[in-house]
């Protein structure tokens, strides 16, 4: 089982998105996906069709977290796709993890054991808060790649930064994390100062730079609104977006030697 964990120390980076369209195009070629959505904003779950105010705390990772059984948690939604939702009390989950053996950096990866032994899931998907901390740090030593979604701007280069460190020292516990595979997203490099920024993301991480680029495009945008993924969107550039996805697919599968 792959465990991919959306992450980086920056807001406004499209985790999110990237989330729920790459879990859509793993469902459409026919891995069992399962996203749970740590982030307190819920954005994923509101893409994928569940509202945070219609939760009680307990049906979401809240609950999974205080031993209730994650079947009872999950929820199947229209892209095909299974979702563990977040909940605004997801805030709370560092104060609980602090209280935990080991600050709670195994809380996630005895879940995900459980899951791989049950066999129920080909994929999960980590949608992260945009924040270093427990959360973080557990989501790193459960997964098996961490996902870097990025444009080329300053603060994203400095966020890329302290995310590489986090999953070096992640590696130190987790040794399946097979470590940080950044992605260009919501792309639309236009000045000379964007492309100085590309340059740099190319000089320091062109060995975990994807070779898939997702760029700026209005089917992303307008998809989210309507609490769809691209695959299920229909617009002028959806297409070309939903073969850019499925491009993406195959270059993760190729690195992890996914059949």
């Amino acid at each position: 089982m792959q465990v991919y964990a959306l992450a980086i120390e920056k807001g406004g980076t499209g985790k999110s998105t990237l989330t729920v369209n790459l879990a859509a195009a793993f469902a459409r070629l026919n891995f069992r996906v399962l996203v749970i959505d740590l982030d307190a904003q819920g954005h994923a779950s509101y893409w994928l069709g569940v509202l945070s105010a219609s939760l009680r705390p307990e049906e979401s990772f809240l609950g999974v977290l205080n031993g209730r059984p994650l079947e009872e948690c999950v929820r199947s939604t229209p892209e095909g796709v299974d979702l563990l939702p977040a909940h605004p009390a997801l805030a709370s989950i560092p104060v609980q993890l602090a209280s935990s053996p080991n600050g709670g950096l195994f809380v996630l990866h005895d879940i995900m054991a459980q899951i791989t032994a049950s066999g129920m899931y080909d994929i999960v998907m980590f949608d992260l808060a945009p924040a270093r901390g427990l959360v973080m740090a557990a989501a790193l030593a459960a997964a098996t790649r961490c996902i870097a979604p990025v444009q080329p701007e300053e603060l994203v280069i400095q966020a890329l930064k302290a995310l590489s460190e986090s999953v070096t020292q992640a590696q130190r516990v987790n040794h399946n994390l097979h470590g940080i595979s950044v992605i260009r997203n919501k792309y639309q490099p236009r000045s000379a100062g964007d492309t100085a920024y590309d340059q740099l993301l190319r000089d320091l991480y062109g060995s975990q730079l994807l070779k898939t680029t997702i760029p700026v495009r209005a089917a992303l945008r307008d998809s989210a609104g309507l609490q769809q993924s691209v695959f299920r969107y229909a617009s002028g550039d959806a297409n070309e977006v939903r073969n850019l996805f499925l491009d993406l697919v195959e270059e993760l599968m190729a690195l992890d030697g996914v059949r």
